[in-house]
């Protein structure tokens, strides 16, 4: 028996590293069936794939080159989505530091998803790093008064540019012997940034669409890399909606560092800070030390903004999404997704087929 991390998982098989080696592996079905036992029996939400990049594991393996998954150990953490009508999706796994990537121009910076992307690995415990790169096509000025605001709640930002070399040294020092995942919306410049990182990597990269202005996907994929000067880093498909994983309504106010401070002293401890009478939050928030639109993201996540709440209609358990004005869509309901007996039928029959395949890797 030996542990590794898993590396790159595609169609159920996948690939651990195991000190210098590398070994395709396939889960042991009584995994499943004890997955499926435990999430049974505590009403644990499920997810699209039981095994993620960056999962460490315990594998048997008898050539060395395929093998058997014998045990996931417990996630430090994980990054991830709720997605309307699917599973919800775990994308990475046990990171030291989720590199939030978002584009000065082209696309556009949108401030609302930037605090969803925050909010999500505030809520797994990870730490975030915003990195505003295509500095070299607007003016630096401008970008950097618009960041200001999360630098002081305590966010740290590095503004870097692929073209002009901005920023990557300080990436490289931020990256070195870290398990770093690179995530934000399509076309913002992940790869180009990752193959300035480290050039060599020949990652594929794509233009932004003229005529919807959005980034097209070229990272299909979730693969961690390893790096020349220490560490892992994940590049991970452009993500247009983020629906909050994990991020209960009531912990909500905590995610955002800047309220913390206010919240014991509201008068009602379950106070949602968009109604009650002495609201710490409010108070704060009209004095200018919460600033309007970081709450604003708040009362939109929150689903009591005008005209933005999550409803369900006739006929189906999942949420929908009354009104997406600013193109992000948000779920937390994940249950009723699906039949669970043709899915438990889909899941066993995919066991067979990888019982098959590993033997004739053999």
């Amino acid at each position: 028996m030996n542990e590794g991390i898993v590396i790159k998982a595609r169609n159920s098989i996948y690939e651990v590293r195991c000190k210098e080696e590398l070994i395709r592996c396939v889960l042991r079905p009584k995994i499943k069936l004890e997955d499926e036992r435990m999430r049974e029996e505590t009403k644990e939400m499920r997810m699209a794939d039981l095994v993620s990049v960056g999962d460490r594991v315990i594998i048997s393996s008898e050539d060395g080159a395929t093998g058997y998954i014998e045990e996931i150990l417990p996630r430090e953490n994980q990054f991830g989505r709720t997605r309307i009508g699917k599973l919800p999706q775990v994308i990475a796994a046990n990171l030291d530091i989720l590199l939030i990537v978002f584009a000065a121009r082209n696309p556009a910076l949108k401030l609302r998803m930037l605090d969803r992307f925050l909010v999500t690995s505030e809520a797994a415990g990870m730490e975030p790093v915003i990195c505003i790169n295509k500095m070299d096509l607007v003016n630096p000025e401008g970008v950097k008064s618009q960041m200001k605001l999360y630098e002081s709640i305590g966010y740290p930002v590095i503004y870097a540019s692929a073209v002009t070399g901005e920023g990557i040294e300080e990436l490289r020092l931020t990256m070195r012997d870290k398990i770093s995942a690179f995530a934000g919306p399509s076309g913002v410049g992940k790869s180009t940034l990752l193959n300035a990182i480290q050039p060599g990597l020949k990652l594929r990269i794509g233009d932004v669409s003229e005529r919807t202005h959005k980034g097209q996907h070229t990272t299909s994929e979730v693969e961690l890399l390893s790096l020349d000067f220490g560490g892992f880093v994940a590049d991970t498909p452009g993500i247009r909606a983020l629906g909050l994983l994990e991020v209960g309504i009531q912990y909500l106010d905590s995610y955002f560092p800047e309220m913390r401070e206010y919240l014991p002293l509201c008068k009602y401890p379950t106070c949602s800070h968009a109604h009650e009478p002495d609201c710490a939050v409010k108070t704060a928030l009209g004095s200018g030390k919460i600033n309007a639109k970081r709450y604003e993201s708040y009362l939109r996540m929150r689903g009591a903004k005008d005209g933005r709440y999550e409803r369900r209609t006739k006929g189906t358990k999942r949420a929908k999404l009354e009104n997406k004005g600013d193109g992000i869509d948000i779920t937390n309901d994940t249950t009723g997704w699906t039949n669970e007996r043709a899915n438990r039928k889909k899941r066993q029959d995919k066991s067979r087929r990888h019982r098959v395949l590993l033997e004739s890797l053999k």
